[in-house]
């Protein structure tokens, strides 16, 4: 993984911590669980940066 690959990955994750954080706010467990279970996922390399994106992108849906 190259650096700016990486600095992505890590761009997702704060902009799906934050919406999760939102979420939360807003009494929206559900929604801020699936967030943080993203953020997991994408944490424990469990998915790639192709998912990731997809990710962000189904978030704003």
């Amino acid at each position: 993984m190259t650096k700016s690959e990486h600095q992505e990955l890590r761009t997702i994750i704060d902009e799906l911590e934050t919406k999760a954080a939102y979420a939360k706010l807003h009494f929206n467990y559900l929604k801020a669980n699936m967030f943080n279970d993203w953020i997991d996922q994408i944490k424990n390399c469990d998915v790639g940066l192709k998912e990731a994106r997809q990710m962000l992108h189904a978030s704003t849906l």
